[in-house]
């Protein structure tokens, strides 16, 4: 009696995180399409989807998640792992669709926009304090002394240009090291705090989204966005948005 061999295919990790607090968003009314046809990724841990046996086509994929704002991505394989092909979707939750919980938005119009995050100056998670550009690696001060940095994509501060520079961690090497998924463009400087990333949407059209959690706490925030070719930063206090737009 012949044997037959199934073989299953990772073609994506998709994991679901709510921008505003960096925590996986753990809802299960989601529905995926993939080139404007709906796909069945396969449910596993909070917030993480997985695709298998779809096969490996670039194209847009567009997430509806209850209580967030619809997000799309380009799925380009060349810029993915080809082991572990994975891609973070970063939610912008709906402004009434939390009860209890208060927004701050900004909103708006660039023609030529094509992306657009930002950081809260008043929460830095660590400060850098060395880096090996060979070997793409950081160590940072930590302020209980080890690492508390969960999450993937960060922001480092340059408070003497009134700019950030955002980097992707691949790994925790120690309590106090850390992998980057790319060197670093800008000039490394010690002592430089480091945040996390909020993101925000842009269109096609240039309209622009970036929405924050409104705790009490201070809310100024340095917004971080690309037009044409040319990166630009804005100091931003979202509790005074009266008449603010990015330009």
């Amino acid at each position: 009696m012949a044997h037959e061999t199934f073989r299953n295919t990772l073609d994506l990790w998709i994991r679901l995180q709510d921008t505003t607090t960096g925590m996986s968003a753990g809802e299960r009314n989601v529905a995926f399409f993939f080139n404007g046809e709906s796909i069945l990724p396969r449910s596993k841990t909070s917030g993480d989807f997985v695709l298998v046996n779809h096969g490996r086509e670039n194209g847009l994929m567009r997430v509806e998640v209850f209580g967030y704002e619809p997000y799309e991505v380009y799925i380009d394989y060349e810029k993915l792992d080809k082991l572990m092909p994975a891609v973070d979707v970063f939610l912008i939750p709906s402004e009434n669709a939390f009860f209890g919980q208060e927004f701050l938005t900004l909103s708006g119009r660039l023609e030529g926009m094509s992306f657009v995050e930002a950081i809260n100056l008043s929460r830095p998670l660590s400060t850098t304090r060395e880096y090996d550009p060979k070997h793409r690696t950081m160590t940072v001060y930590m302020p209980n002394r080890r690492m508390n940095m969960a999450h993937t994509h960060y922001g480092i501060a340059n408070p003497s240009k009134s700019e950030f520079e955002a980097i992707e961690i691949v790994k925790e090497l120690t309590s106090q090291k850390i992998l980057l998924k790319e060197p670093l463009q800008e000039e490394f400087v010690p002592k430089s705090p480091i945040y996390r990333i909020v993101f925000g949407t842009v269109q096609p059209d240039g309209s622009y989204l970036l929405r924050v959690r409104d705790d009490g706490a201070s809310q100024k925030h340095l917004v971080r966005y690309q037009v044409g070719d040319e990166i630009r930063c804005k100091a931003v206090d979202f509790h005074q948005l009266e008449g603010v737009a990015l330009d």
